[in-house]
């Protein structure tokens, strides 16, 4: 086989391996995490409920963390909505975090590459809150500054929506 041959075969063979994805999926890297992550334990909810948002911070950098700024606010949709009602609750952190139920969190530093500190929000929507859209929804904005010189990163993170639903009453006479 000539050596134009064998290079076009391996080319070939190269293009057929990672078409057929037999090379296997790349493991994940730190780049696929986030560095702020919102989950909400509803997305529809009743007025006089209470919602619960849990927010994950993590060390995605390759240093210690040695600075974190985050704020932590309700979208434009959800605080210019006048019939709009919620109240926060509680505020629970991880060791090492301060909270205010509402207002985010503050993060002691250094914390080592790939850690992880999570704060637990509660609110409860209005008994008296409109129903429908908009949702209540919240966005954090995040600065991170690294040890050894790395470079800051910085993001807005939103969290899931959450839509009031509310209850329908059966007519008069209806059977349930």
């Amino acid at each position: 086989m000539s050596s134009f041959s064998r290079a076009g075969f391996a080319a070939l063979l190269a293009l057929v391996v990672s078409l057929l994805g037999l090379a296997g999926a790349s493991p994940a890297s730190a780049a696929d995490t986030p560095a702020l992550a919102f989950t909400v334990d509803k997305t529809q909810a009743t007025p006089g409920s209470d919602v619960t948002v849990t927010m994950t911070f993590t060390n995605t950098g390759t240093a210690d963390v040695r600075f974190v700024w985050q704020s932590f606010q309700p979208t434009w949709e959800t605080s210019s909505a006048s019939g709009l009602k919620y109240t926060w609750k509680t505020c629970t952190a991880d060791p090492g975090v301060t909270c205010t139920a509402g207002q985010g969190a503050t993060y002691a530093v250094p914390i080592a590459p790939g850690a992880t500190r999570k704060v637990t929000m509660t609110y409860t929507i209005g008994a008296d809150s409109s129903c429908g859209y908009p949702d209540v929804a919240f966005y954090s904005y995040i600065y991170t500054e690294f040890a050894g010189g790395q470079p800051a990163k910085d993001g807005t993170y939103f969290t899931p929506a959450t839509r009031v639903i509310c209850p329908t009453t059966p007519p008069a006479g209806a059977q349930a």
